[in-house]
């Protein structure tokens, strides 16, 4: 994978190039997560800003999360011997959409996951569909038909809720992982076929 640095050469007047858009998802992925993770930071040491910042802290891990599923689906689906049977929408922000076919298919290339070691994962993702099924509650403050955001959410434990993210993250990490290294494996092998 390339450097996710944007272009810099001389006489060069392109900030963003395709390229780097595609050599970067990663960063996105990660990005999102360190941004949640500083203001998490800021909010223990300073004992200030909750009330304010955890609306982005929410909306920061739910997109890390989301685009991490979305890596690990699009992984498992290159390594997959049948990928257009897990057919999906790739515009799809409902985790509840996302993350079982992710589920299903992390074993179906990978056999050393079992389903119980994903339990930390089914928890943040039922908790966080269940506060913004949409993905837009953590948002906006009121939905398109009047109605108030996140009701019935009265309180949120940052720190706790950032440990559960964590946890959840740093697994699906190494998912990640693990599927580009198969992938890595699949591309050396097929090369080593092409050369007889």
């Amino acid at each position: 994978m390339g450097s996710c640095a944007a272009p810099s050469a001389k006489g060069d007047d392109k900030f963003i190039t395709t390229d780097y858009l595609q050599q970067c998802r990663t960063a996105y992925t990660e990005g999102y997560r360190r941004a949640a993770d500083i203001l998490i930071n800021h909010i223990d040491e300073s004992g200030r800003d909750q009330d304010f910042l955890v609306y982005p802290v929410l909306f920061l891990y739910r997109h890390h999360l989301e685009l991490l599923i979305k890596q690990i689906i699009g992984l498992a689906l290159a390594l997959a011997e049948d990928p257009d049977k897990h057919q999906y929408k790739k515009d799809d922000h409902n985790l509840n959409n996302l993350w079982p076919l992710a589920q299903k298919l992390i074993p179906e290339v990978d056999d050393s996951y079992r389903p119980s070691d994903f339990k930390i994962v089914k928890e943040v993702v039922k908790a966080l569909h269940q506060a913004d099924e949409r993905a837009t509650d953590f948002r906006y403050a009121g939905r398109n038909d009047g109605t108030r955001s996140l009701e019935g959410i009265h309180y949120v434990n940052t720190r706790r809720f950032g440990e559960k993210m964590g946890e959840a993250s740093d697994l699906l990490d190494g998912v990640d992982n693990g599927l580009r290294y198969l992938l890595d494996c699949k591309a050396e092998w097929n090369q080593i076929l092409d050369s007889f």
